[in-house]
């Protein structure tokens, strides 16, 4: 069910995840509130989620400013 967006359980839950928090709080979620939120114990582990989205084209992240994340699917 997953393989149909192309992405992974985690990608899709963190992705859900920051579409959702955007359109609540129109601001992105910050990297703690990430890793809370998918259940991850590293900022590391989180830019790496963040940047496979990033290059499947699901967001796009303005680079140097904080909770700046974009849905772009």
């Amino acid at each position: 069910l997953m393989e149909q967006y192309g992405l992974t359980a985690k990608q899709l839950k963190l992705f859900k995840f920051i579409k959702n928090y955007i359109a609540k709080n129109t601001v992105s979620p910050s990297y703690e509130e990430m890793m809370v939120a998918v259940h991850l114990k590293s900022k590391n582990s989180i830019n790496k989620y963040v940047s496979q989205l990033e290059d499947r084209k699901w967001i796009k992240k303005l680079s140097g400013k904080a909770r700046s994340i974009q849905i772009l699917k």
